[in-house]
């Protein structure tokens, strides 16, 4: 035995004469091991208060107090550790916390709440950060608090108030002179949450402790606080930021936080926080933050300005425009000096006008100088004299906002329909929030969802999980949502669909579907090429006889190509009302702007486009019509990739702008089949889900049927063959010779007398004068550039 070791044992049997020496270097190696675990150092990480709550709820023995705990990873706390001592090395700063051991903490980081991270940080505490053994001494309760609430928007009444502070007060709770800290309206009062209706949307309350004392002498230091040891005094209301909030819990899956803001959304809200920033540190700039957001109702608004406002932990006044007006001028001057006043007393805020398209409209429907005018002088107000910073977003629904308003704005902001990826982004995240699991590929429901907003994709969403079996939402339950959201609210949304025709149901016409392969296609697949030479084809026109098909292939080339289809009929866009027809040609290419990349089709162009100056309308409605319509063209493909096909039995009396290069330059004839290897190609696209009599020769049925004959034509001999067929079924189920509860679509077999009858009754849609006639256009007009 070596003599250090001798002087050990000596040194222990003295001092613990009744222990065997040997205890004495376990009792040393465990106060080494305990003295090294509290050498650990950490950095703080905020997290939300439900996530905090969500791990003490599971615990019984620990403490609600969510404002005044940490989480920290099991290993390096002991069992019996409660309450310990959070202490700063740089700053030498002490601060009592409750510890909560978890093995989904990392080893060098404490979790925390985003109020006792905001405590932290204005206390001046900063990484890194270690815990400290805290003596019984030290735990000890106040005497008296002196607390007062936090100005909020919200009309909270001194009932609600004591109620509050007694329920969470009811267990110890750790607190700091000049803390703010949160009180959890669902958990602590859930008797008041459900039933007082001016709270029930409500998160939490906050308040601030102004004094401390003990042993009646004010202190600074951390002290338990509970009804009965504490006396709870409550002063005036106080103004304060709160703390900042970028994340939350999701619902029902446990401890996980997801952003305030959808990922589709977070590039605007990254650019409103920096339009706002210099007034937040700043607040004598010299200019007036008030700022206007502008998008289609559904786009995702007031989700991004009320995620604005809990990142910079300011409070969230919403106004709509009916609290700002009224029948009589005089009390709309009372409603908006007295809707801002209190929106200004919940300081630091951010006030949300919304429907702000709709403000300063008197009775009749128009603009009132006057209350525009009182609004602007009542902004100056608004900004005067504020202790804390007040910023004001007008949210409107629609671009066609006054001058005399637009003056009144720093900046504006244009929220758009969002592109594949933001959608995707944004299905993402309301999958997420809903706690819930796809199975389906987000990048395809995506791509057939163009032209859906925020709101849009969260109907979208919920109609699929109704569709689905079990939790998960399966890719036939998005598959029928989308379908049953553009059979239902097409009209609403405004949102283009994919249409599902294929080139195989268009027969014949294969020189017309080459060109216009090789016009779409090249700016879709090297888009590249056309940026570096500036130059730009976007337009075709497609001309001939009425049933040769031209509808159906602007249809199928949206489908081959993958791209949105937006059909529009000339006379749809007319209005009665001046301007309102040009409004219409606009919303039309801006529709198809934001579901690039997207086929606009005009049928019946010549309708809509007819020659200026020759139209004989006395307000001259068609001309504005067209000089629209060439003005959408021209800009058509500056921010997006937008193809126009147009169809028209004359183009002779279209406008001649519209037919020039750049617009629609490329002319293709669509005339009636005119070999027998083309007809027969359309009359088996007709009939590919016929059942035919294997005897049916389609040659034989086209030589039957007269050279002038078009596609329609086909389709109206196919439909009457077809129902010869289902006719002889019908009087075989009436002669009891096949029983009407077995019937299926097998019965019907079409067999080649039925075609036969069919052709007898064919009566040709196009004449022998007509087809000259556009054959001398298609001569004069046509084109294969």
């Amino acid at each position: 035995m070596r003599p250090n070791t001798k002087i050990l044992f000596y040194i222990s049997k003295l001092f613990y004469p009744k222990y065997n020496p040997f205890w004495f270097v376990f009792y040393m190696y465990w106060s080494y091991f305990r003295i090294m675990k509290r050498k650990f150092t950490y950095n703080l990480k905020s997290k939300p208060g439900d996530y905090i709550l969500e791990f003490l709820t599971t615990q019984p023995q620990y403490f609600d107090d969510v404002n005044s705990t940490v989480v920290v990873h099991a290993a390096n706390l002991y069992k019996t550790d409660r309450i310990l001592k959070l202490f700063c090395p740089k700053k030498k700063k002490y601060r009592t916390v409750h510890v909560f051991p978890s093995q989904l903490c990392p080893e060098d980081a404490l979790y925390c709440s985003e109020t006792l991270f905001h405590n932290l940080k204005l206390d001046g505490f900063e990484a890194p950060l270690r815990l400290l053994s805290v003596s019984d001494s030290l735990i000890r309760f106040a005497d008296e608090i002196d607390v007062s609430l936090i100005n909020c928007p919200y009309d909270i009444s001194n009932g609600v108030i004591d109620a509050l502070l007694g329920s969470y007060f009811s267990t110890p709770k750790l607190i700091n002179a000049g803390d703010i800290f949160e009180i959890n309206i669902r958990y602590f009062a859930a008797e008041l949450f459900y039933v007082n209706n001016k709270i029930n949307h409500v998160d939490c309350v906050y308040f601030k402790c102004n004094k401390l004392s003990f042993d009646n002498v004010q202190d600074g230091g951390s002290y338990f606080s509970v009804i009965g040891e504490t006396a709870i005094k409550q002063s005036a209301n106080v103004q304060s930021f709160m703390p900042e909030k970028s994340t939350k819990i999701k619902k029902s899956s446990g401890p996980e936080e997801l952003p305030l803001c959808p990922y589709g959304l977070q590039v605007y809200l990254d650019g409103l926080e920096r339009a706002v920033h210099p007034f937040i540190k700043k607040r004598n700039i010299g200019l007036n933050p008030v700022f206007l957001l502008q998008g289609e109702r559904g786009c995702g608004k007031e989700i991004l300005v009320t995620s604005l406002a809990r990142r910079l932990g300011m409070h969230f006044c919403k106004i709509n425009n009916a609290d700002l007006t009224a029948n009589i001028y005089a009390q709309n001057e009372t409603r908006i000096r007295n809707v801002l006043f209190n929106a200004k007393m919940a300081a630091p805020c951010i006030i949300s006008i919304h429907n702000f398209e709709n403000f300063g409209k008197n009775n009749e429907g128009e603009h009132d100088e006057r209350i525009m005018g009182y609004f602007a002088d009542e902004l100056a107000n608004l900004f005067e004299n504020n202790p804390y910073p007040v910023l004001l977003f007008c949210c409107s629904n629609s671009k066609t906002i006054p001058t005399d308003l637009k003056k009144l704005f720093l900046e504006t902001f244009d929220v758009d329909a969002p592109d594949a990826m933001q959608r995707k982004e944004n299905l993402r995240w309301i999958i997420q929030d809903r706690d819930t699991n796809t199975d389906a590929n987000l990048d395809e429901v995506a791509d057939k969802t163009h032209g859906f907003f925020f709101e849009d994709l969260k109907a979208l969403v919920y109609f699929a999980e109704r569709d689905s079996d079990g939790a998960v939402v399966c890719r036939e339950g998005f598959s029928s949502a989308i379908d049953y959201m553009q059979a239902n609210y097409n009209e609403s949304i405004g949102a283009p669909k994919v249409p599902k025709v294929e080139w195989a149901d268009v027969g014949g016409l294969g020189d017309v579907k080459e060109e216009i392969i090789k016009t779409i296609n090249l700016p879709l697949r090297h888009p590249e090429l056309l940026e570096t030479s500036g130059l730009k084809r976007s337009g075709i026109l497609l001309f001939g006889p009425p049933g040769t098909g031209k509808t159906l292939i602007a249809k199928a080339v949206a489908t081959e190509c993958s791209l949105c289809f937006l059909s529009v009929k000339g006379p749809e866009l007319l209005n009665m009302y001046v301007g309102q027809s040009e409004q219409n040609v606009r919303e039309v290419f801006e529709r198809a702007r934001q579901a690039s990349p997207c086929v606009v089709f005009f049928d019946e162009l010549d309708s809509l486009a007819p020659n200026r100056g020759a139209s004989g309308d006395s307000g001259g409605v068609m001309d504005r019509v067209v000089s629209q319509l060439l003005a959408e063209m021209d800009g058509l493909n500056d921010s997006a990739t937008v193809f126009v096909i147009g169809a028209t039995n004359r183009p002779d009396l279209i406008d001649p702008a519209l037919l020039r290069p750049g617009r629609f330059d490329k002319l293709l004839y669509v005339g009636p089949c005119t070999d027998e290897a083309s007809k027969i190609s359309v009359l088996k696209a007709l009939t590919r889900r016929f059942k035919i009599e294997e005897n049916v020769r389609m040659v034989e049925v086209v030589r039957l049927c007269p050279p002038n004959v078009t596609g329609a034509d086909f389709y109206g001999i196919c439909a009457t063959a077809w129902t010869s067929a289902a006719r002889r079924v019908i009087e075989r189920v009436e002669n009891g010779e096949v029983e009407a509860e077995n019937l299926t679509k097998d019965y019907v077999v079409v067999s080649f007398q039925d075609f036969k009858t069919a052709v007898a009754d064919v009566k040709p849609t196009v004449s022998k004068a007509d087809l000259d006639y556009f054959e001398q256009l298609k001569r004069e007009m046509g084109s294969n550039r």
